[in-house]
């Protein structure tokens, strides 16, 4: 187990009688990770702060106050929607150089989940178990990261009172981590800003914390690649390019365009295109040996090994209707919505599958390939693909169902990492070729999530 997967599984922390979270609260806008200058301070865990706090706003009002800065009706209408939005085609910018360079503090926001303070709303984010849902807590930082967008953006041709030319859809959600227990009793604070920009796609880095004996404590950090579309959001727009000038601003900018490089060197080293390293085949013929029948001599008699499992009875699926109550501001299913299908699913496959109720420790490569439209029938489909010592490595596809013809059109793909800590979970031993790549590639992902700096 490597030193920052330890980390993960020691550090707890207590706040049942914690105060609810205010930012009038005198360690509000303070970290003990901090180095200050004129006009900012700096969090060497990726966020840079404002020495002013932003105003006191719950996530509920950030959420509501969208809806005036996007524009188009409340209601679901997609006639006058359309009607509404095509209006802003001609305020759209037709190049990044008309619109004025942003600075990174520019698009800095948080708000507050009240969970301690609001009972009401508890009960939206509570499990049976007494835990905090993480599902809710995805939907809350797609939004999230939507409004730190819009923040981001100031285009010279939209006039007060217009709405947005732009749509900000999630194009991945890079990855998640949890380094800390979180407690349904104690209100959260979600901040972050945009750390990196392209021409029409931008990286906003979130933190999620709570209050633990008058600190602030992170017990999340996300990174969401989002991407600027036309109103109709038939095409990509151009966004406001951002000017980095501070050390800090730089490191920052720097690393988004590592994970950028990052990304890239990982979809052309992917299985769909080239063979396995050479450690894998071993890995995979491995695996034929320890399921052979060596009596029959027979490459179609298989033998599982004692506490294992086989792929394909490693699987949960679940098919669900999609209502225009989870469409998004551009009448589409909103992402965090299913975000939290895939993680919860995902989590449910893991408790069956390892006997023993999972914690997530690590999401990474979530990829938004394509909308999904109100009213389709989205299928779900997750599988165990790894285990190591107390870890279960879960990938979830989500898939778009033509209920006339049957075909499938995937739209969204999902890696998770549990732990369990009562027991080990089986091992996983794929039969097939196919299955034997979704193990490599599930590998892939849990040496990346548990190897990282």
């Amino acid at each position: 187990m490597s030193a920052r997967t330890l980390l993960r599984c020691l550090r707890v922390s207590q706040c049942s009688s914690l105060k609810p979270l205010t930012h009038s609260h005198p360690n509000a806008v303070q970290s003990i990770c901090q180095t200050q200058n004129s006009t900012q301070t700096y969090q060497s865990r990726g966020l840079l702060i404002p020495t002013t706090a932003p105003a006191y706003r719950t996530l509920a009002e950030v959420v509501g106050a969208l809806s005036d800065i996007i524009g188009g009706p409340t209601n679901y209408d997609p006639d006058l929607y359309n009607k509404m939005r095509e209006e802003l085609v001609d305020i759209l910018p037709k190049s990044q150089s008309e619109l004025p360079p942003r600075r990174m503090l520019d698009s800095y926001d948080s708000a507050i989940i009240p969970l301690g303070s609001d009972p009401s709303l508890r009960d939206r984010y509570l499990t049976h178990q007494g835990g905090v849902r993480i599902g809710r807590l995805l939907e809350d930082m797609d939004i999230f990261a939507v409004h730190l967008v819009f923040k981001h953006v100031l285009n010279p041709l939209q006039k007060t009172g217009m709405g947005s030319p732009f749509s900000i859809v999630t194009a991945l959600v890079d990855q998640i981590d949890f380094t800390g227990k979180m407690q349904s009793d104690c209100d959260i604070r979600i901040a972050g800003h945009v750390t990196w920009v392209g021409s029409s796609s931008m990286e906003c880095t979130l933190h999620l914390e709570q209050l633990v004996e008058e600190e602030w404590v992170k017990f999340t950090e996300a990174r969401f690649l989002m991407v600027a579309r036309d109103p109709l959001n038939r095409g990509s727009a151009f966004i406001n390019p951002l000017e980095v000038e501070t050390k800090e601003e730089k490191d920052l900018f720097e690393k988004g365009e590592t994970n950028k490089k990052r990304r890239f060197e990982i979809s052309q080293d992917s299985l769909f295109k080239i063979p396995p390293a050479q450690d894998e085949q071993e890995t995979i013929h491995d695996f034929f040996i320890k399921t052979v029948d060596h009596k029959a001599m027979s490459f179609k008699a298989r033998i599982k090994p004692q506490n294992s499992v086989w792929f394909e009875d490693a699987k949960l699926k679940n098919l669900i209707i999609c209502q225009p109550e989870h469409r998004n501001r551009t009448n589409k299913i909103f992402g965090g919505f299913i975000m939290r299908q895939a993680f919860e699913l995902g989590w449910a496959n893991a408790y069956v599958f390892g006997k023993s109720r999972p914690f997530c420790m690590h999401m990474d490569d979530i990829w938004f390939r394509a909308p999904v439209e109100v009213g389709a029938m989205l299928y779900f489909n997750s599988q165990i693909c790894y285990t190591q010592d107390n870890y279960i490595q879960t990938r979830v596809s989500a898939e778009v169902v033509n209920p006339k013809t049957g075909e499938m059109s995937i739209t969204n793909v999902f890696h998770f990492t549990f732990m369990t800590k009562d027991k080990e979970p089986p091992a996983i031993i794929p039969k097939t070729y196919h299955e034997a790549m979704m193990y490599l590639t599930g590998r892939r992902h849990f040496k990346s999530s548990t190897e990282q700096e």
